[in-house]
């Protein structure tokens, strides 16, 4: 065998002899696994940096309605002290009415008195509380805009 042919063989049995270079290893431990989405009331809040989602612990995900009225009561203490704050009027009320794929948000106060992050604070927590079926298309309805005004979370948007 002439040495062209030896060298071809030689690293012919080292690729052989080193395989793909993965060892072998049982199963590893990496914490619990997935439960889905988890428990408690999904708010959008603000921050320094814009809309930010907080979820309140509890043993379930409370509905639309009553998701809506804690998020226009505010953020709580904790929620305060890390930095998250409202834009939403005080004292307000947002009324929920839900059709298949469709929510319509009646406000207490005038639409255009709100600011662009304020809006997406409602839109995203509606899009985002317990539902039945697809993220709903959500409405804005109020004294000063009695048509609906479509809205989407630009934290939800795809594409």
């Amino acid at each position: 065998m002439n040495i062209p042919g030896r060298l071809a063989a030689v690293v012919a049995a080292l690729l052989l002899a080193c395989g793909c270079s993965i060892s072998t290893t049982g199963p590893v431990r990496s914490g619990q696994p997935a439960t889905g989405i988890e428990p408690g009331i999904r708010l959008y809040f603000l921050d320094q940096h814009g809309i930010r989602l907080a979820i309140r612990p509890g043993t379930r995900r409370e509905d639309l309605q009553q998701t809506l009225n804690t998020l226009v009561s505010g953020p709580d203490q904790g929620e305060k002290r890390s930095g998250l704050y409202s834009d939403l009027p005080a004292g307000g009320r947002v009324q929920a009415t839900v059709t298949p794929g469709a929510v319509t948000l009646r406000l207490s106060w005038s639409a255009a008195s709100l600011s662009s992050p304020a809006v997406q604070q409602l839109v995203c927590t509606a899009e985002d509380a317990p539902t039945t079926g697809p993220v709903p298309r959500i409405a804005i309805v109020s004294s000063d805009a009695p048509s609906a005004i479509q809205q989407e979370c630009d934290l939800h948007r795809t594409g």
